[in-house]
């Protein structure tokens, strides 16, 4: 087998592993708890091949993020999607982690008023 169709194959493997992904995330930004038998049927799917692509979902969305040192590589692995979810027995799980982002964001804004607001009031003559 020649470099090109060895190339080809392991990337339209990839593709076809991945293309079910958008939809399956679209499907667990709707709900907070779902057993899997509901949302495999959704999709069309067995639950044992749903399983799977829940696996590969939480597979592939997962980075290393660099936190700390000299190099790029050292860091820690953090979900690459504004959705997480776990598997409890038959049931999944959802958590929307954008909405904790949000208040965070919200915060450190209110915080950074504040610190202004402080500096100017500072500046002015008593």
């Amino acid at each position: 087998m020649d470099p090109l169709t060895l190339q080809l194959q392991v990337f339209m493997d990839e593709v076809r592993q991945q293309i079910i992904l958008p939809t399956i995330r679209s499907y667990l930004k709707l709900y907070t708890t779902m057993p899997i038998t509901k949302l495999a049927a959704f999709l069309d799917m067995k639950e044992d091949a749903f399983r799977t692509c829940l696996l590969c979902f939480k597979h592939k969305m997962k980075n290393i993020v660099w936190t700390k040192g000299t190099s790029g590589l050292e860091g820690e692995f953090q979900s690459g999607s504004e959705v997480d979810f776990y598997i409890n027995k038959d049931m999944i799980h959802i958590a929307d982690t954008k909405v904790a982002r949000r208040y965070g964001d919200y915060f450190i804004r209110q915080i950074h008023k504040f610190e202004e607001l402080n500096a100017s009031l500072k500046a002015l003559p008593v």
